[in-house]
């Protein structure tokens, strides 16, 4: 009776040891595209209809909710448009991936919905470092930047990790 009850909480440990590292492999994808980030305007694009739209703004990464622009630019007519979005209005999207890191946003309004390849880098600069995060598929690309200042050789190992 006590073997089989040590090799049940034996067993048990290791089912808690797996979920805790498969929680840390998500939280890695998680901690860098949490918080803030700037939409770099050169960079980012996406097609529409027929239509290309530069992308600007910023988005915020919660847990699971993120903050999404609120308008876009249509080159093909050459104006801003407005994506009818409220300010506090946030779209959902979690991590379907890590093996390549993949997400899935999904926006009430339909203009960023889908699913997204994320890739990380560090883009080195004179007396800054830029971290910055790819999100893209077949029609879109997102550029984002998270941080420019020094950046630590610790962060950057994380960052590429």
């Amino acid at each position: 009776m006590r073997r089989c009850l040590i090799a049940i909480i034996v067993f048990l440990f290791l089912i808690s040891l797996l979920i805790f590292q498969n929680c840390q492999r998500e939280s890695s994808v998680y901690r860098k595209l949490k918080g803030w980030s700037t939409v770099d305007v050169r960079f980012s694009e996406t097609q529409r209809n027929n239509a290309y739209y530069a992308l600007y703004g910023n988005l915020d990464f919660k847990y699971s909710e993120v903050s999404l622009p609120s308008s876009a630019y249509n080159l093909t007519k050459d104006l801003q448009q407005d994506l009818n979005r409220q300010f506090e209005e946030y779209g959902k999207w979690k991590i379907i991936s890590k093996a390549p890191d993949s997400i899935l946003i999904e926006d009430p309004k339909a203009f960023f919905s889908g699913r997204y390849g994320v890739e990380f880098g560090i883009a080195d600069g004179y007396r800054v470092d830029t971290l910055w995060v790819l999100l893209s598929n077949d029609s879109t690309h997102i550029v984002l930047y998270k941080l420019s200042d020094y950046v630590s050789y610790e962060t950057q190992r994380d960052w590429l990790k």
